[in-house]
């Protein structure tokens, strides 16, 4: 789910990139499209209902072929749901209501704020479609795992009302993700506002990556908030946990309950630093599996700390954001020459860029970071059937400081810790409704999983060969790293080498002509200027071009401005009037007359005239 929230959150921030300001669309008609798509996820989620609440009598006869068919059908509505939200953005302007009434300047949250309504709706509404088949069919799956606590989940699940069920959605699913995005987006805007944009400013720069370096760091205390959790009560088995996780050598901050009205079944680690670190286990899991069980998906957490996986998973991140700047700045932006060698004179087109840039993060998110992160799990699970207690003495917990790089052997994997950890992760499987054969984005499938313990159990080779392949992953990961972070230093050198010098003029534009009203620029919509008459000229910094100044008003360009879809006047936030280029080709002017002042059909900025 996570994954569809983050997708519809960039749609909501390609939207932003690509909305131009023009005449406000038609409130009523966008209202009337939203509503329709509204009613179309709610007659979609209602037949997905029927059809679980209907058929959910052929589990008995074939547990795993019902649970894959609702799985499917889970993920199609989802994308149902993001298309049709998408399909708000871009065909029925809802972006374009978006930025007409919370545009504030050139701050990106407001508007996205108000473009993210649309998708909370659907979400909201596709939860509410689903809420009776979903509360069913977890308290089937509680009874057919065989859970000791099964009246007890029963009764919590019956007092699971509508309303407790879409905030638990939406505390789980929507506040963990979109308010730090848009806190992030927020903090970008003030110091754009305040010091410049952080594509040409490093101070801003700075501040930015440092708010997102204050986000990670707090990442753990705000899901403790986000979601209902509280500190394991003191008992035999906490401290059994916590004596797994000092054999490891990790800090925990505390070992917390996630409260989940008995919904899910599932541990998690969050937190980049011990301080602000904590493992989460489930109430479901804690009531339906053994002590040893638990200790088992206990192990698989702290596996995370132990190996570093968030850091890689962070690497990953960035690696990912640099591989988009690459392809938006070397083909569409600050290397234009690149574009020019595949299509003579023509300009790289912005927009086209944006939205290739963004497909190229989603597709690295999507592929390469879940391949990744499969591997991880995979370490993980690897590591939790060799640190766990054996109580047949078989051999002693290999949880030392070297346990991730000492081989196992037949006494450190014993067929006592491989079936542990192989029924606990068949329950969980069950417990949340999931076939053991559904493969998910950051894991391998529960039968691959235990087929790789099964087969480390029955030849322990295998575990080597399975640490060899993931050392020589964690090093192209890093190797990637520094290879995007190279290139992306490359391109900034040269993209500033690249950039025409200013001319250098002590005289101010206000020293050399005051301001008047009448003195615009008209470019027209053909392949060369028409005629031009201007205010004080500021050429050279914001159309690439520079300007002949004689007797106060320019008399000529020299070079061209870069050519654009539409030719119009704009001004700059001083007022200063700006050039933009003639379609088609590289324009130039030569000895134009400056006394031609000639209406502007489509003024844009904020310039007068």
């Amino acid at each position: 789910m996570y994954a569809y929230v983050i997708l519809g959150l960039l749609l909501a921030v390609l939207a932003t990139d690509l909305a131009v300001d023009t005449a406000p669309p038609d409130a009523a008609a966008t209202f009337l499209a939203t509503a329709g798509a509204a009613v179309a996820v709610m007659v979609a989620g209602l037949a997905i209902s029927g059809y679980i609440l209907l058929r959910r009598e052929s589990i008995e006869t074939d547990e795993q072929r019902f649970l894959r068919g609702v799985g499917r059908l889970g993920k199609l509505y989802r994308l149902f749901v993001v298309a049709a939200y998408a399909a708000l953005l871009f065909v029925f302007d809802w972006a374009a209501l978006a930025m007409h009434w919370a545009a504030v300047g050139d701050w990106m949250a407001p508007p996205l704020a108000v473009m993210i309504v649309p998708f909370v709706l659907l979400l909201v509404v596709a939860w509410t479609s689903l809420y009776w088949a979903d509360r069913s069919l977890r308290t089937l799956m509680f009874e057919r795992a065989g859970a000791d606590s099964f009246g007890r989940a029963a009764v919590a699940m019956r007092r699971w009302t509508l309303p407790g069920y879409l905030e638990f959605m939406a505390r789980q699913y929507l506040l963990v993700v979109l308010v730090p995005a848009l806190v992030l987006l927020a903090v970008r805007d003030v110091v754009t506002g305040f010091i410049g944009p952080p594509e040409t400013e490093w101070p801003a720069k700075l501040l930015i990556l440092g708010s997102g370096f204050v986000a990670v760091l707090f990442a753990g205390p705000w899901v403790r908030v986000c979601w209902r959790t509280e500190a394991m009560p003191d008992c035999p088995l906490r401290d059994r946990l916590l004596a797994l996780a000092e054999r490891a050598g990790v800090r925990v901050a505390n070992i917390l309950v996630w409260r989940t009205n008995l919904s899910i079944a599932n541990g998690c680690m969050i937190g980049l630093v011990g301080r602000f670190r904590y493992i989460l286990i489930t109430d479901a899991l804690l009531l339906s599996l053994s002590p040893e069980e638990v200790e088992a998906v206990f192990a698989h957490e702290v596996a995370h700390i132990k190996h570093r996986h968030v850091l890689m998973y962070l690497v990953m991140a960035m690696t990912g954001a640099g591989v988009a700047y690459l392809v938006l700045v070397t083909g569409f932006v600050g290397v234009p020459w690149l574009w020019e060698a595949v299509l003579v004179g023509s300009e790289p087109p912005l927009r086209l860029g944006e939205v290739v840039s963004l497909c190229v993060l989603a597709a690295w998110w999507w592929f390469g970071f879940g391949f990744v992160s499969r591997r991880c799990e995979q370490e993980c699970d690897l590591y939790a059937v060799r640190a766990t207690a054996c109580p047949a003495g078989c051999s002693p917990a290999d949880a030392g400081p070297r346990a991730s790089v000492q081989p196992a052997t037949t006494s450190s994997v014993c067929e006592h810790r491989v079936a542990t950890f192989v029924a606990a992760l068949r329950r969980i499987a069950r417990l949340n409704g999931a076939a053991e054969t559904a493969r998910g984005w950051r894991h391998f499938s529960i039968a691959r999983r235990c087929r790789f313990l099964l087969d480390v159990l029955a030849r322990p080779s295998v575990v080597p060969a399975a640490e060899g392949r993931l050392r020589r992953l964690k090093v192209a990961v890093l190797a990637t790293a520094v290879a995007v972070a190279l290139g992306a230093a490359a391109v900034m050198a040269v993209d500033e080498l690249l950039q025409p010098d200013e001319p250098e003029d002590s005289t101010s534009p206000e020293d050399v002509a005051p301001w008047d009203e009448n003195w615009i620029v008209c470019l027209v919509d053909r392949d060369e200027v028409d005629r031009l008459a201007l205010g004080p000229p500021e050429f050279g910094r914001h159309a690439n071009a520079a300007a002949n100044l004689y007797d106060g008003r320019p008399a000529g360009l020299r070079g061209g401005a870069s050519p654009g879809d539409d030719d119009v006047a704009v001004a700059d936030t001083r007022r200063h009037a700006v050039a933009v280029g003639a379609q088609g080709e590289r324009a130039g002017l030569h000895g134009a007359e400056a006394g031609n002042v000639h209406e502007l059909d489509h003024p844009v900025g904020r310039g007068r005239g």
